[in-house]
C-alpha cells in the first residue's frame, strides 16, 4: 500500500491529511494561523506562518499515521486562492501576503477596467474585475510599494510558496493561475496582452504547469522541517474549489458541485472553455488538466446561518451547552418543525453584498414576509431555503449556457444537516449527492499527488475509482411545485428592490452614518 499526502492551506489554517491509495483517510492534523488587519478592509497573512503550519501538521499526521515515510508516493498542495505574496530569488517574502478577502484595491480595479476593459479580461482570463483576484493586488504593490515591486523575483500564491519551500522550484499550476486575472485560461499560459497592458513583467510570475505534474522532490532541508523523506515526489496541486470538485467526482459532464461553508462555491465541469454573455459566472481551469470549470461564488450562505446562531440563537447555544451538543443540531431540529416554504418567509442572503449572478456590492440581506404567526422555526428554515434559491439562480445560468446538469454533488459543513440536503434536492429539482469523505478538497489534492507519482492513470479515472458516495437524495415532486413558485418570487423580490435603486440609496445613506 502506498500513501498520498495532501496539504490543504486554507484561509484560517492548514490541514494535512494522509490517504491510502484507495482514498481512505489514515490521519490528519490541523493548525491555525492568524490574519492581520492593518486597516478595517485590509487582510494580510505571513507566508512563514503557512510554512510553519504545514511543517507542524505534516510531522503530526505522519506520526499519527504510523506509516513508513518511504511508502509516501507523493505530496501535493491545495490552497486558498488569489492570495499573493512577493518573494526574492531566495524565496524570502518581501512583505506580508495580501489575502483574497482584502478590499483595498478598488482603485486598481478601476484602472484595469480603464486600461484593459471588463470584456477583454472576461474573454481572456474568464473572470470579472474584482478586488477578489490577484492582479489588482499586484498593481497595488506596484503603485504603493515600488521598491518591493522592483525587488520581487516572483509573485506567488499560497500553493506556489509551499511548493517552493518543499522543492526550491518557483512553480504554480493552471487552476491557481487562472484565478489571478493574468492567465490565458484557454491556452494555459500567462497572458502577454494583459500583463503588458498592466506593466507587470512576465518574468515576475512563476512557471505555470498543469495540475498533477511532478515538479520536484523534497529537499534535504524540507525533509528536516517536515519529516518527509528526501526525494519524495512533489506534485502540482490546485485551487481549493477545483480540488474539491475532483474530490467529490465532478470530473465528467452532467455533474456540478456546491461547497457551502462561509459562502458557497458552485462549479460545473466543462471539457471546453465557456463564457456567459452577461458575465454572471466565471470560467477557470480545472484541477483535471486540460479541462475547465464554470464557477459561481456566493459570498454569504453558511455565514448567514452562523449570524442567526450568534445574534439570535442564544437560547439554542445555552441549551447546547447544557446538553453537550452542537447548537446547529438544535437549530436544525427547530427548522424541521417548520413547513416547506417557511410560512411564506423569503430571505435574500446578501449580508455583505451579492456575488454571482448579480455581482452587486450594494445589495443587502432582506427578510421578507414576516407575520405575527411566524416563529423562530420558520425563520431558521427560511434562511436555509433562501440560500438554496440563491444557488438555484446560478444553476439556471449554467444551464442557459448549454451545460448539462444531471446531479448536484455537495460538500462543506452544511452537508451535516439532513434537512438542508433535502431542501437542496427539492429546490434544484436535482438528485443531491454527498461523498463519504467530508474533506473533499484534501482528497482531490491527494488524487493529484497520486496521478503525478504514477499511482493512478489520470485524474478522472482516479476520481471515479476513489470517490465514494455516502448518501443520495432525490427531489420530492410535491414540494418542488411549491418551491418553484417561491423561487420566482425570490427573483422578483431582488429585481424590485434593485430596479428601484433601493440598495444603492441605502449604501449612500449608510456611508454618512
Amino acid at each position: 500500500m502506498e500513501y498520498l499526502v495532501a496539504i490543504d492551506a486554507g484561509t484560517i489554517g492548514c490541514r494535512t491529511i494522509i490517504f491510502d491509495e484507495e482514498g481512505r483517510e489514515i490521519s490528519r492534523a490541523y493548525e491555525e494561523y492568524p490574519s492581520i488587519y492593518p486597516h478595517p478592509t485590509w487582510v494580510e497573512q505571513r507566508a512563514d506562518d503557512w510554512w510553519r503550519a504545514a511543517c507542524n501538521t505534516l510531522k503530526r499526521s505522519l506520526s499519527q499515521a504510523k506509516v513508513k515515510t518511504d511508502r509516501v508516493a507523493g505530496v501535493s498542495v491545495t490552497n486558498q486562492r488569489e492570495t499573493i505574496v512577493p518573494v526574492n530569488e531566495n524565496g524570502t517574502p518581501l512583505r506580508n501576503a495580501i489575502v483574497w478577502q482584502d478590499r483595498r484595491t478598488v482603485n486598481e480595479c478601476a484602472t484595469i477596467k480603464e486600461i484593459v476593459g471588463s470584456e477583454k479580461i472576461y474573454e481572456i482570463a474568464g473572470l470579472t474585475i474584482d478586488p477578489y483576484f490577484s492582479a489588482p493586488k499586484i498593481l497595488w504593490i506596484k503603485k504603493n510599494e515600488e521598491e518591493i515591486f522592483e525587488r520581487t523575483y516572483k509573485f506567488m500564491l499560497v500553493h506556489d510558496y509551499l511548493l517552493m519551500k518543499l522543492t526550491g522550484e518557483f512553480v504554480t499550476d493552471w487552476s491557481n493561475a487562472s484565478r489571478t486575472m493574468l492567465f490565458d485560461m484557454r491556452n494555459f499560459e500567462w497572458s502577454k496582452a494583459i500583463c503588458d497592458a498592466l506593466e507587470i513583467p512576465l518574468e515576475k510570475l512563476p512557471r505555470a504547469e498543469p495540475p498533477a505534474k511532478k515538479i520536484g522532490e523534497i529537499t534535504r532541508e524540507a525533509s528536516e522541517a517536515t519529516g518527509l523523506e528526501p526525494g519524495t515526489p512533489v506534485i502540482t496541486g490546485g485551487g481549493d474549489q477545483q480540488c474539491g470538485a475532483v474530490g467529490i467526482g465532478v470530473v465528467r459532464e452532467g455533474r456540478i458541485k456546491a461547497t457551502t461553508g462561509t459562502g458557497t462555491f458552485i462549479l460545473a465541469y466543462s471539457n471546453k472553455p465557456m463564457w456567459d454573455k452577461n458575465m454572471r459566472v466565471l470560467c477557470s481551469c480545472h484541477a483535471d488538466p486540460g479541462k475547465w470549470v464554470i464557477e459561481a461564488s456566493i459570498f454569504t450562505t453558511g455565514s448567514v446561518y452562523r449570524w442567526f446562531r450568534d445574534q439570535l440563537g442564544h437560547t439554542e447555544k445555552a441549551l447546547a451547552e447544557i446538553l453537550g451538543e452542537d447548537p446547529y443540531n438544535i437549530l436544525n431540529r427547530e427548522a424541521e418543525a417548520a413547513p416547506p416554504g417557511s410560512g411564506g418567509i423569503l430571505v435574500l442572503p446578501h449580508f455583505v453584498g451579492a456575488g454571482a449572478p448579480y455581482w452587486n456590492p450594494n445589495s443587502r440581506g432582506v427578510i421578507f414576509g414576516l407575520a405575527l404567526g411566524h416563529t423562530r422555526k420558520h425563520l431558521i428554515r427560511a434562511l436555509m431555503e433562501g440560500v438554496c434559491f440563491e444557488i438555484r439562480k446560478n444553476i439556471e445560468v449554467i444551464k442557459q449556457m448549454g451545460i448539462t446538469v444531471d446531479e448536484m454533488r455537495i460538500t462543506g459543513g452544511a452537508t451535516r444537516s439532513q434537512l438542508w440536503n433535502q431542501i437542496q434536492a427539492d429546490v434544484y429539482n436535482l438528485p443531491v449527492v454527498i461523498g463519504a469523505v467530508e474533506e473533499a478538497t484534501a482528497l482531490g489534492a491527494a488524487i493529484l499527488a497520486g496521478v503525478g507519482s504514477g499511482v493512478y492513470k489520470s485524474v478522472s479515472d482516479a476520481a471515479e475509482k476513489v470517490v465514494q458516495i455516502k448518501e443520495r437524495r432525490n427531489p420530492d415532486p410535491a414540494k418542488r411545485k411549491m418551491y418553484d413558485k417561491l423561487y420566482r418570487l425570490h427573483l422578483e423580490l431582488y429585481d424590485a428592490l434593485n430596479e428601484r435603486g433601493l440598495f444603492a440609496k441605502l449604501a449612500e445613506i449608510t456611508e454618512l452614518i
